[in-house]
């Protein structure tokens, strides 16, 4: 090969060594360009801020509550926690995201030891808060700022007997309140004079097959007098006794643990003086069913207890207190 033909064979070897180089960068180019958009995915980890679904935990405050709101801002605080995260990569967002959630699903919107609210009757209607147990033993209506209990006929609680009870579930210790006044149906000017013919407060089971409860109750007693009832029926079998008193009173049931107490005073007085001797009865549950009972001894009733106010209080310094 001549001068001039080797030279040409040279340029030509350099190009082509050029061209396999500039190949070659090419393709690490590309490979860096693919690690480039991966790396882009994990710092944009837009799908990870996309945790902000988790102020989906927002719905924790659908309990309504102020506490279930803080909740949720910490929910929020989370988030924001979970959104730092996604700058280290998207999954390490969602988890953030995540937790944000649950915090937020936190609260309930109950709150421990809560009463039910006592009543004034005023209106025209039993207020929906309000069960009745065995509505078809008495008429129960509400007038005047009063509610009236009426039993009909075979309303006795007594052994397995039912009559009615107009309830709210109360759970643990208690003391509920209530002004009574016992008259008779056809003129609640007069006091009653059948026998049996009583109402007032009760604590009952309830659950089971047979009768559990304790009740404090006024009006003409089983001893043919104006007087104030106790009574606890255990298994459907009852034990009670009376104090002599007069038609109207303010009576109050008190639980503290497995121990009950009534009480009794004229309405308007001070101080819970007098009661009857505490009731023991570990065998009811926590929760029971209290409110206002009426019953009567009488196939032919001619009767009312009504009912001026009702509180319940958690029991604090003490049933008399």
């Amino acid at each position: 090969m001549n001068a001039v033909g080797r030279r040409l064979a040279g340029v030509l070897g350099s190009l082509a060594a050029a061209l396999i180089a500039a190949a070659g960068c090419g393709a690490g180019g590309e490979a860096s360009g693919t690690g480039g958009a991966a790396g882009s995915g994990a710092t944009g980890g837009a799908s990870a801020t996309g945790g902000g679904s988790a102020t989906a935990g927002a719905p924790g405050t659908g309990g309504g509550s102020e506490t279930g709101g803080s909740t949720a801002a910490m929910g929020g605080i989370g988030e924001a926690a979970g959104g730092a995260g996604a700058g280290n990569g998207g999954a390490g967002g969602a988890a953030g995201a995540g937790g944000a959630g649950t915090a937020g699903a936190a609260p309930t919107g109950g709150t421990d030891g809560a009463f039910p609210a006592g009543d004034e009757f005023e209106g025209s209607a039993l207020s929906p808060d309000w069960t009745v147990l065995r509505p078809d033993l008495a008429d129960v209506v509400v007038s005047g700022g009063a509610l009236s209990l009426t039993p009909h006929g075979g309303a006795l609680w007594y052994q397995a007997s039912q009559g009615v009870l107009v309830y709210k579930l109360v759970t643990g210790d208690f003391k509920v309140t209530a002004t009574v006044h016992a008259r008779r149906a056809s003129n609640r000017d007069q006091t009653p004079n059948q026998f049996a013919d009583v109402g007032g407060l009760m604590g009952r089971n309830p659950s089971g097959s047979s009768e559990n409860y304790v009740l404090g109750v006024v009006g003409y007693a089983e001893m043919n007098q104006l007087a104030v009832e106790h009574k606890s029926t255990t298994n459907s079998k009852s034990t009670y006794g009376e104090t002599a008193f007069t038609a109207d009173a303010e009576l109050r049931l008190c639980r503290t643990g497995a121990t009950f107490t009534i009480y009794y005073r004229h309405p308007g007085d001070t101080g819970w003086p007098t009661s009857v001797a505490p009731i023991t009865r570990a065998d009811l549950p926590a929760t029971l069913q209290v409110g206002m009972i009426a019953y009567t001894g009488v196939p032919s009733p001619d009767y009312v207890s009504i009912f001026d106010r009702i509180t319940f209080e958690p029991v604090g310094a003490g049933c008399d207190r």
